[in-house]
């Protein structure tokens, strides 16, 4: 008998002809319980018990509960194993060990910062194996722009922003400066000189055809004669 059910030969299962002897292979997890051999006669009966424990595991490994949740919200994940005798957990945050060995990871109120991958390995320390699973859990708000995202990448996205502006203020003043202080050059050779027509060509031979200027002397002499003249 195996957990008070009649036993019966069959699959992993050998009886004996005589039913003295109980065959198990291979042995399966499912084989794993209380085991009791009866013997009779008619004048008396005894029992014989036996505890088979198989151990196996850790395997069939899950992490249950949320993938999304709200910032400020309590949030808890449960990893679990098939394992004989059960098996121990730890738990990882994005390549950072989480403290305990419990099953179980809860927190009250969850921030940005705790967005990202959760690692829970289950380790059987009398078979020697051990597994991971991770689940990924996101951890979202009001602000579209911090979801999912730490403190320090927000801030660090708030400062590039600050510095492209401060960048393009920056080349924006170097070019009015410099097209303020090109400008008045501009205006200086813009500036409009006189322009002057060459002498018509009459004037120009009126001018050649004049009489040099007459010396002192000769105009003084001019001068008498021309009174004398006006006196007779």
């Amino acid at each position: 008998m195996k957990d008070g059910q009649l036993l019966s030969a069959g699959g992993n299962l050998i009886i004996s002809q005589d039913k003295r002897v109980l065959s198990i292979n291979p042995v399966k997890r499912t084989d794993n319980g209380h085991y009791l051999c009866r013997v009779s006669n008619p004048v008396s009966t005894a029992d014989a018990k036996y505890i088979l424990i198989v151990n196996y595991g850790p395997d069939g490994m899950e992490i249950k509960d949320p993938t999304e949740i709200e910032v400020g919200q309590k949030f808890t994940l449960t990893c679990s194993a098939d394992s004989n005798p059960p098996a121990s957990y730890t738990w990882m945050h994005n390549e950072t060990e989480i403290p305990g060995h419990s099953p179980e990871f809860t927190k009250e109120k969850s921030e940005y910062s705790d967005s990202g991958d959760y690692t829970c390995t289950a380790t059987n320390y009398v078979t020697g194996n051990k597994t991971s699973v991770v689940h990924k859990l996101s951890v979202k708000g009001e602000d579209s722009l911090s979801l999912g995202l730490p403190a320090g990448a927000i801030a660090g996205i708030v400062f590039g922003l600050l510095l492209v502006v401060g960048v393009a203020f920056g080349v924006a003043v170097f070019f009015i400066r410099k097209n303020g202080t090109n400008a008045e050059p501009m205006r200086r050779r813009g500036t409009q000189q006189p322009v002057y027509e060459n002498p018509s060509p009459v004037y120009e031979n009126t001018r050649q055809k004049q009489s040099p200027p007459l010396p002192l002397t000769e105009m003084q002499d001019f001068k008498s004669t021309y009174d004398t003249r006006i006196m007779q």
